[in-house]
């Protein structure tokens, strides 16, 4: 400080107006800056408003494929349901139409198939009594000529190829 001239008044003035400009300035620059903070601050806070928000709308959309997965499925089971559904019915009704009708119930006194096909079809050649023995396989057994007292027959209705013939 030794090699500083004195400065008169003019320059003491000087020295203050310059000192005030670069303390307006210097407080300029921290006003600026703590702007540019809060700028800053407030882009964080918006991109991590936005990153929520497209995380929750990936999770709703997640959520949505999920649920329209889960309805898919659901209507496949559905429908797979319905189609078994369909196909016991469709055997039901088969089996209901290929079961033989029974006409009567006959229990063998003495007679054989012969004379109970007599009977009930006013025929008694083989084609009808083997219609009597076919119903009653379980019953006479494996011979259709060995039929016994107390056996009780079911009696079918003639199939339609016999129908005809009478």
């Amino acid at each position: 400080m030794a090699d500083e001239p004195k400065k008169g008044l003019f320059g003491k003035a000087i020295d203050a107006l310059t000192s005030r400009d670069e303390k307006a300035a210097a407080e300029e620059a921290q006003r600026r800056a703590a702007e540019a903070e809060k700028a800053a601050e407030a882009a964080k806070a918006e991109a991590a408003k936005l990153a929520a928000e497209k995380a929750a709308a990936q999770k709703a959309a997640e959520e949505a494929r999920a649920k329209a997965a889960a309805e898919a499925a659901k209507a496949a089971e559905l429908k797979r349901q319905e189609y078994f559904r369909e196909m016991a019915e469709a055997k039901a009704k088969a089996e209901a139409a290929a079961a033989p009708k029974y006409i009567a119930e006959h229990t063998i006194t003495g007679e054989t198939l012969s004379d109970v096909s007599l009977k009930y079809y006013g025929n008694a050649t083989r084609p009808y009594f083997m219609v009597i023995y076919e119903a009653n396989k379980d019953v006479i057994g494996p011979d259709p000529g060995k039929v016994r007292p107390g056996m009780k027959l079911k009696i079918p209705e003639l199939p339609e190829e016999l129908k005809k013939k009478k």
